[in-house]
């Protein structure tokens, strides 16, 4: 089968778990002898221009030099990452292009299946010359791009709750990226200076305000604005409504999709995993008076990171014995934290090898949450609140599950956390939690490919034939 995925990039240029989850399944359908390539939206024109798709050969992905082909679209659509899109510019977003790239293309490469693992960057105009074609198509929705701007769904320290009338909209997305700096961010040359260590100072600066939630709109709302966002909703609606299957990483994720958006009923829920997860379950000894913690998402407000440590901080003052593992620096830390550098995927071992339990207290709707699987395959408990979706793969007894979390609740949960019930967790990992791998996972994307065939017209058929 060839199969042509879309994404943001490549690593390390790109980032982050629907990354990695990508990457992984490319080299894994590689392995497995289909015919693999990747798509991503490279340089923009600043100043316009046609849209073209280049082949850049075989791209080097990894350490051991694995090769994946590499088409990149010059003139592609802004990338406006998660940090959200102003109402001035959402025309621009919404703008057609590239119609006689994408079938010329599709004239000399056609593949039996397109992957999208994203609509940032990504022409309309594409779509439609991939149904022209009959190839199928499928969307992994990694995150709530289609719905917010901002990714996330979430402002102000909670969900947002006017995701439906859109009245919060233009303050939210205040502080996006002007199109100008998105311009040099998908240039060539950042991609080379990225890694420079003033870039990285200056990017990490930035996240972590970001992250803080610092940065907050206090422009007042308009009703253009409210329909200018309206309609990017609409324009991403229809985009899902072309796609022959959605694959969704959650049931959470399809909960939230399918409460927003009118969709086509071709969806499945399929766990994800990645590459670097393997069963290295074992039965662990835990001390009885101390208790080793583990965070490992960012220093921000969505992932819970600020109600946990109220938590703990609470619970520093019972005198209780614990302490705090973070990937991250922090000039001001209390004296149960522990920071250390940000980790690799390899490192897993490490991290977990004197971990008693992963706490994972996101309060925006984390349409998974890579961190939780990886903790249960060392045999790791895991306590997770009810807005996690990898809640769905958590065994029964493997871990705490905290619906509508807060600070009470987390400080309770974690106060009468003994090493007997840490035991118990433990026991129950070993017998009933399963551990999904990457040729679970990818038969069962594989099977969502061949069963959206059933979807093709018989007109597309017949062109396919003839063109093949």
């Amino acid at each position: 089968m060839k199969i042509l995925h879309y994404a943001l990039g490549f690593p390390p240029y790109r980032t982050g778990g629907a990354t990695k989850f990508c990457i992984d399944l490319l080299k894994w359908q590689a392995a497995q002898g289909h015919q693999t390539a990747l798509l991503w939206p490279g340089r923009m024109r600043f100043r316009g221009g046609a849209v073209t798709v280049k082949d850049r050969g075989l791209a080097r992905i990894d350490k051991e030099q694995s090769k994946i082909r590499s088409f990149e679209i010059c003139n592609p659509l802004p990338v406006p990452y998660d940090e959200g899109i102003c109402a001035s510019d959402i025309g621009i977003y919404r703008r057609g292009g590239g119609k006689e790239a994408y079938e010329h293309m599709f004239f000399w490469y056609l593949p039996d299946v397109i992957h999208i693992h994203t609509f940032m960057g990504l022409h309309s105009d594409f779509l439609d010359a991939a149904r022209k074609r009959g190839i199928r198509c499928v969307f992994t929705a990694h995150d709530y791009f289609p719905i917010c701007p901002k990714v996330t769904m979430f402002r102000e320290g909670q969900p947002c709750a006017a995701a439906r009338d859109f009245s919060a909209c233009e303050r939210c997305n205040e502080t996006a990226l002007s199109l100008r700096r998105v311009w040099i961010l998908q240039s060539p040359f950042y991609r080379k200076i990225k890694d420079i260590s003033l870039v990285c100072r200056l990017r990490k600066r930035h996240r972590d305000r970001f992250l803080r939630g610092d940065a907050r709109g206090k422009r007042a709302q308009t009703s253009d604005a409210a329909e200018s966002y309206r309609r990017l909703r609409e324009h991403y609606e229809a985009m899902l409504g072309k796609m022959d299957a959605i694959h969704y990483n959650s049931a959470l994720t399809q909960s939230v999709y399918e409460k927003y958006l009118k969709l086509p009923s071709r969806s499945r829920v399929i766990g994800i995993t990645h590459g670097d997860i393997q069963d290295h379950r074992k039965q662990r000894e835990y001390a009885p008076h101390c208790l080793w913690l583990a965070y490992l998402g960012p220093r921000g407000e969505a992932k819970g990171f600020f109600l946990l440590q109220a938590a703990l901080d609470k619970l520093w003052k019972s005198n209780r014995q614990f302490s705090l593992d973070v990937y991250f620096e922090t000039a001001k830390r209390p004296p149960y934290m522990r920071c250390h550098k940000r980790y690799a995927y390899e490192e897993l071992g490490a991290v977990f090898k004197d971990t008693d339990l992963v706490i994972v207290p996101s309060i925006w709707r984390e349409t998974f949450g890579y961190a939780v699987l990886e903790a249960l395959s060392y045999g790791v408990p895991a306590l997770i609140s009810g807005s996690v979706g990898a809640r769905d793969i958590l065994a029964p007894g493997a871990g705490i599950l905290i619906e509508d979390i807060t600070v009470e609740k987390l400080y309770e949960a974690l106060r009468q956390i003994t090493a007997e019930k840490l035991a118990r967790m433990n026991r129950a990992i070993l017998k009933r939690q399963e551990i999904p791998t990457m040729r679970r996972m990818a038969e069962e994307i594989e099977a969502l490919y061949k069963g959206s065939l059933l979807v093709q017209t018989e007109a597309a058929r017949r062109l396919r034939g003839k063109h093949c």
